[in-house]
């Protein structure tokens, strides 16, 4: 139930990473950097949630952007 938090969470609990996430090598390799660089306090499912939610807030932003040059032209 922890993805049933509030919109955003649902949202990333919707939408699973796998192919995402574990499909790209490169992303793969940093998170294992990064992970590597915190050994003691780094989990791998909550990197896989972070990428998503980056990628969310992205769309979003894109979508903005998107949004705000319709209006400018219409």
């Amino acid at each position: 139930m922890p993805y049933r938090k509030n919109k955003t969470m649902f949202i990333l609990g919707k939408n699973c990473a796998v192919e995402t996430f574990w499909g790209n090598e490169e992303v793969k390799q940093q998170i294992r950097d990064i992970a590597e660089a915190r050994p003691h306090c780094f989990m791998i499912e909550a990197a896989a949630d972070i990428f998503m939610l980056g990628y969310i807030y992205g769309k979003r932003a894109e979508r903005a952007r998107g949004k705000g040059q319709a209006n400018e032209n219409g």
